[in-house]
């Protein structure tokens, strides 16, 4: 049920970065609902936040600010069609986006990366009256979440807040690879690090624990 033949013309760096990584970014544009023309801000551009900048580049958005600060990443997210970067560097999250949507906020934030703090500046951004919140990023280092009564408006603002697990199977895949395939995305430009042979997993996987500045994403491939 799970199994998709990988076309001709997809690399298996490719195919493997569609199962997880595309699949749950492009999530994200759907549960926030991105439209045609839609200001459209991802919190985190780690591998998720990157294919969600994809994605929502994908089904239409207009303005897309990307929130990040590791140049590999941010030069990525530009090439996947961030239009804009903020960065915690600079001041205040909140306040350099609503500058940059001329104070009328986002149509729809996506959470990838920054946990509970990401999740309250995407809601504190997003338009009363009808702005979506896609949250991707499992939150683990807290048992409460609290979200100031401001951001939500002592819930009359009609903002809609999503997550879910990220969908799979064959049929997803399978539309995954032909994006990828027809030359829509290039999820392999994620991949900084290469390895081959099982005796290189360990090393793989400690970069994956480390997070050195300059990793996206790395790769084993099994000879």
């Amino acid at each position: 049920m799970n199994l998709a033949l990988i076309p001709e013309g997809v690399s298996l760096e490719s195919a493997v970065m569609a199962t997880d990584m595309m699949t749950t970014g492009f999530y994200g544009s759907e549960l926030a609902d991105v439209k045609f023309g839609d200001t459209v801000v991802v919190f985190g551009i780690g591998p998720v936040g990157l294919m969600a900048v994809a994605g929502a580049k994908l089904r239409g958005a207009g303005k897309l600010i990307a929130v990040g600060t590791r140049p590999n990443c941010v030069a990525l997210a530009k090439e996947y069609g961030a239009t804009d970067i903020v960065s915690y560097k600079d001041g205040d999250l909140v306040e350099q986006i609503m500058k940059l949507t001329d104070g009328k906020g986002a149509d729809a934030a996506i959470v990838a990366g920054g946990g509970a703090e990401a999740l309250n500046n995407a809601i504190a951004v997003v338009k009363a009256g009808g702005g979506n919140v896609a949250m991707l990023e499992v939150i683990t280092e807290t048992e409460m979440l609290n979200i100031p009564n401001a951001y939500i408006g002592g819930f009359l603002s009609h903002k809609t807040i999503r997550g879910g697990l990220c969908p799979g199977g064959r049929k997803r895949i399978e539309r995954l690879l032909s994006l990828i395939k027809n030359g829509r995305v290039d999820p392999s430009k994620m991949i900084t690090h290469k390895f081959n042979g099982l005796d290189s997993i360990e090393e793989a996987f400690y970069l994956m624990k480390d997070k050195p500045r300059d990793l996206i994403k790395p790769i084993v491939i099994m000879d």
